[in-house]
């Protein structure tokens, strides 16, 4: 194993000792997180967001494999922030990596994130109605939203009509496993969305 991964997997193992990560084998993790890097095709330049980092993936990976982009790790806790904090700087990635604290829902309405991204990507942050309101306001026209699928699951996952409310699309499903969906903002979301966590989480859009 290069020193790259073995700094990599032993940061992801402090993660998961502290329950940010999921249980399972962390090469695993490491390599479902480049698949989704694969299916994300961020070019270089881009400004991209790990919407409910937690602990690190895909995120840290993405920024590792490919070091021509910028990568904003978004999560709502303290303690996973300063956990992504202390990660990013042992791997060396300070220059291009920043840590976001606070609710998506109302850093998505901040100008620093507001249409500020050329994709988001997402692992197990909530529910797609959720992902998709809230990557609307971070999205940029033009940007994609690339999203973790669970097997077997139907496009019906992500409905035209309310994803036309917020100014995405559905575009393709990667074939076999692990299973990425990627959508597409057609056009910057109205400034009402995202509305409130609160408000997502009891009335989604779909």
């Amino acid at each position: 194993m290069a020193v790259a991964e073995e700094r990599l997997v032993a940061v992801l193992r402090h993660g998961q000792q502290q329950g940010f990560l999921g249980a399972g084998d962390l090469l695993a993790h490491v390599e479902h997180a480049r698949a989704h890097h694969a299916a994300a095709r961020p070019m270089p330049g881009q400004r991209w967001c790990d919407l409910g980092s937690g602990g690190g993936v895909p995120g840290l990976v993405m920024a590792l494999e490919q070091p021509s982009i910028e990568f904003v790790l978004l999560d709502r806790s303290q303690r996973r922030a300063d956990f992504l904090e202390t990660a990013v700087q042992d791997l060396q990635l300070a220059d291009r990596v920043t840590i976001a604290l606070g609710d998506a829902a109302e850093l998505a309405h901040l100008p620093r994130h507001r249409y500020a991204y050329d994709g988001v990507v997402s692992r197990a942050f909530g529910p797609p109605a959720a992902v998709a309101e809230c990557s609307a306001g971070l999205l940029r026209a033009g940007g994609r939203l690339v999203v973790s699928e669970p097997p077997r699951c139907s496009e019906a996952r992500w409905p035209t009509d309310a994803l036309a409310q917020l100014g995405m699309h559905f575009v393709r499903r990667t074939a076999g496993a692990p299973t990425f969906a990627e959508l597409e903002c057609l056009a910057a979301a109205d400034p009402a969305y995202p509305r409130t966590w609160k408000q997502i989480r009891k009335r989604p859009l779909f």
